[in-house]
């Protein structure tokens, strides 16, 4: 199976560079969150994600098989997102991602911060301790939740 992941921002369609936008118009399916399948127009299946996803997803995709699947991700798929999973779950050779701008990206041009200088941490799905180790006067830290 080959998966299509297209980064999308908080704008929707009217952000979308034309070539996400040729690449989500090809899709048969569409998988992504309810907020995210509410931005785009098109007539494909609109299926959101289920809770929990990842014990979820072999089955999901396995259902889509011989279809033209994309995936809708916040910002870049591969900055703590669905494009890594997909990735670990199916192979490098079976997902192609067309990132957009990542969160922390978006979050340090809005504060004139230099990404390089920032410290990253996902607490999604983690215990808030594991901000504790980035935590130094002066440092700046972008906590992902």
């Amino acid at each position: 199976m080959n998966i299509t992941v297209v980064g999308i921002g908080a704008d929707g369609w009217d952000g979308l560079p034309p070539a996400s936008r040729r690449e989500i118009e090809a899709c048969e399916v569409l998988l992504g969150s309810s907020r995210q399948l509410d931005l785009v127009p098109g007539a494909f299946d609109r299926v959101p994600w289920p809770s929990p996803l990842v014990p979820a997803l072999p089955g999901l995709l396995s259902r889509y098989s011989g279809r033209r699947v994309g995936v809708l991700a916040s910002g870049d798929p591969m900055f703590h997102g669905i494009g890594t999973t997909l990735v670990r779950l199916l192979g490098a050779g079976h997902v192609r991602v067309v990132p957009h701008p990542s969160s922390a990206s978006l979050a340090c041009a809005r504060l004139g911060w230099a990404l390089d200088d920032v410290a990253v941490v996902s607490l999604v799905g983690k215990p808030a301790a594991l901000l504790v180790p980035h935590l130094h006067p002066g440092r700046r830290v972008l906590v992902l939740g």
